[in-house]
């Protein structure tokens, strides 16, 4: 098939039309993958056997370091990638995508020897830019995120 465009070719209505759709749909798109998160740990924390809450801080462990540690999180996929906290390679369910009402939820489980899961949740109903969030694994991490 040979097109000859010369001089008097113009651009249809139809074309422009889909032009228009085809940036709207790449601009949609870039905003939604503005919902990706970048949360920043503050703190880590244990259950003892009294079942109450106390601070792995002190040197007791790694967890010493990690306040001002950042990780992201995929909005869409739930997938979290940082030093302390990493999802990569388990089955990763977003629970909730998170509304003005609801919080953004996201269970990992990894099989292996034996089984591990992690919890995490993030208030992103709150009002302003930092929206806290709390990750429950063997311990307790917290911190904030921002969109």
């Amino acid at each position: 098939m040979r097109t000859n465009y010369g001089p008097n070719y113009r651009v249809s209505m139809p074309s422009l039309r889909w032009g228009w759709l085809a940036l709207a749909v790449i601009v949609t798109s870039t905003v939604h993958a503005a919902s990706d998160l970048t949360c920043t740990l503050h703190g880590a924390s244990e259950v003892k056997d009294t079942g109450a809450l106390e601070s792995l801080s002190g040197g007791k462990n790694y967890y010493e370091t990690i306040a001002g540690a950042e990780f992201i999180v995929q909005g869409e996929s739930g997938q979290m990638m940082g030093r302390f906290v990493n999802n990569t390679g388990w089955r990763i369910t977003v629970i909730d995508a998170g509304s003005a009402q609801t919080s953004y939820k996201v269970l990992s489980v990894r099989k292996g020897g034996r089984v591990q899961s992690q919890f995490f949740e993030v208030r992103v109903q709150e009002k302003g830019d930092r929206k806290p969030f709390v990750l429950v694994a063997g311990e307790i991490l917290h911190g904030t995120c921002t969109m």
